[in-house]
């Protein structure tokens, strides 16, 4: 077998190019290399396989977030799971006018 070597990129996932990997995603999402890490502000990640989760940096690592309702009077506040996901696209999810 003969190996040959390109001074052009090849980019390939499994016959797919790499401008339809990113329809899978939200528009307007970017790669994870460019998220907001220091922010307190929960962006939304996506993962390779195109599940989403609420999720904020922390501890060196992105943490899925999850709703937490109070039993006593109904409020919602959002908590760290501890989970820690590997996504590979952010977006912040736009307000419906």
């Amino acid at each position: 077998m003969t190996l040959k070597f390109s001074d052009k990129p090849q980019l390939n996932y499994g016959g797919n190019s790499a401008a339809a990997i990113w329809q899978r995603f939200p528009q307007g999402a970017q790669p994870i290399a460019s998220a907001p890490e220091s922010a307190s502000q929960p962006i939304v990640g996506h993962e390779a396989n195109g599940v989403s989760y609420w999720m904020l940096h922390h501890h060196g690592g992105w943490q899925s977030l999850e709703p937490s309702r109070d039993w006593r009077d109904g409020r919602v506040s959002w908590r760290l799971t501890g989970k820690y996901v590997n996504p590979v696209a952010w977006s912040i999810p736009q307000k419906k006018a």
